[in-house]
C-alpha cells in the first residue's frame, strides 16, 4: 500500500475524531482549522467537483537519482541557488548560503515545472496538491541573533504563465499563489494571491509595501501598514502582488498545528480561471473571485501554466522536505 493512501486513511481516521471533541479538548493542536472551515457550500462544491478531476501528473518521489543533479531534471527546471535530493521517498529541497549559521540573511530558490502541464487557457477546473512535511535548518547558533518580527521561512505554490513565483513576471503574464510567511513571535501568514494588473490600483486600496512616502518608512512601520490591511478583511495590494485572502495564527498551537507535522496544501481554479481557492489537507479554507484577470491576457495562458515550487530561509542550511505532488484537472 502506498505511503498517500496510508496518510489519506489515518488523516480521516483523525479528523473524524476530531469533530467529536475538537470543541472540550483544549490539547488539540488541529482545533483551529476545524473551526476556522469556511462555508460548506464551497467545501462541497470542492469535493463533487475532485470526484471529476484527471489526474494529470504525479511524483510521489520514490525513484532516486544520481550526480549531479540527484533529481529529475527532465521534468524540472531550477531556480535560483537550491539544490533538490531524494531521500526515504521524500523530495527534500535545500537551500544554503555561507556562514555563519544561525538566521541572518534569506536565500530564495526553487523548481518549476519545464513544461507547461496544466490545461490549455485554464479551461474547466485545474489544480495542485503537494504534502510539505517539514522544514529543517541548523540549531547551534547564538540566541541572541534571534530577532522580534525575523523571518523564519516562505514557501509557495504558484501556478503562472512564466517560472517563478508571483513578482517574477512581465507585464502580460498572468499567476496566482498560495504561500505562507512564518516570522519569528509574530505569527504564521498565508495568503491567496495573484499579480497585479494596472487597474488594480484604482480599485483597492494599499499597505506601504512600494508606496512611495517620505520621509521613508520604517520596516515595523510598514509591517504594521500590512497587519492594519489584513485586520480590514479584504482585497489589498501589497507589491509584488494583489492579496485576495489571508490568514493569521498567533499563538505557537495554532502555528504548530499547521506547521508541525505534514499538511496537504492544495491550490485550484476553477470556473475557466474565474475562481481560485486554496485546501489545508483537502478542506477548502479562502475562496476568491478573479473573473477577467486571466482573460485579460489570454496568450499567457493559451498552452496552460507552470508550477514552481519555492521556499526562502533565512537560516545557513535551509530544507523543505516534501511529498506525494498531484497535478488534476478536468477532462
Amino acid at each position: 500500500m502506498s505511503k498517500r493512501i496510508v496518510v489519506f486513511k489515518v488523516m480521516i481516521s483523525v479528523l473524524v475524531m476530531l469533530t467529536i471533541i475538537v470543541l472540550s479538548s483544549a490539547c488539540q493542536q488541529d482545533s483551529t482549522i476545524e473551526l476556522e472551515t469556511p462555508d460548506l457550500s464551497n467545501q462541497e462544491e470542492h469535493e463533487v467537483r475532485k470526484e471529476t478531476l484527471v489526474l494529470q501528473f504525479q511524483d510521489n518521489f520514490n525513484e532516486a537519482y544520481g550526480p549531479p543533479d540527484y533529481f529529475d531534471m527532465t521534468k524540472w527546471l531550477r531556480l535560483r541557488d537550491v539544490h533538490a535530493r531524494i531521500e526515504d521517498g521524500y523530495w527534500l529541497m535545500d537551500a544554503f548560503r555561507s556562514p555563519p549559521p544561525g538566521p541572518g540573511e534569506g536565500v530564495m530558490g526553487g523548481f518549476s515545472t519545464v513544461k507547461k502541464i496544466f490545461n490549455p487557457r485554464l479551461a474547466g477546473t485545474i489544480g495542485v496538491e503537494l504534502t510539505l512535511e517539514d522544514f529543517v535548518h541548523e540549531k547551534d547558533y547564538p540566541k541572541e541573533m534571534e530577532e522580534f518580527g525575523q523571518l523564519v521561512h516562505a514557501w509557495s505554490l504558484t501556478v503562472a504563465s512564466w517560472q517563478g513565483q508571483v513578482g517574477m513576471q512581465d507585464e502580460n503574464q498572468r499567476g496566482i499563489q498560495l504561500h505562507f510567511d512564518l516570522l519569528r513571535d509574530e505569527g504564521l501568514f498565508v495568503y491567496l494571491v495573484r499579480g497585479i494588473v494596472p487597474e488594480d490600483y484604482e480599485k483597492y486600496p494599499m499597505d506601504g509595501f512600494g508606496k512611495k512616502t517620505t520621509p521613508k518608512l520604517s520596516p515595523r512601520e510598514l509591517r504594521e501598514l500590512h497587519e492594519k490591511e489584513i485586520a480590514h478583511g479584504g482585497v489589498f495590494i501589497s507589491k509584488p502582488c494583489v492579496i485576495l485572502a489571508s490568514r493569521v495564527y498567533r499563538t505557537e498551537q495554532e502555528i504548530q498545528g499547521i506547521l508541525g507535522r505534514g499538511h496537504r496544501w492544495g491550490l485550484y481554479l476553477t470556473n475557466d480561471a474565474n475562481t481560485v481557492y486554496w485546501t489545508l489537507d483537502n478542506q477548502v479554507m479562502d475562496t476568491a473571485d478573479i473573473s477577467g484577470y486571466f482573460h485579460s491576457a489570454p496568450d499567457s495562458v493559451q498552452d496552460g501554466a507552470f508550477l514552481t515550487i519555492m521556499g526562502i530561509g533565512t537560516y545557513q542550511q535551509n530544507t523543505w522536505k516534501m511529498d506525494d505532488l498531484e497535478i488534476f484537472g478536468s477532462h
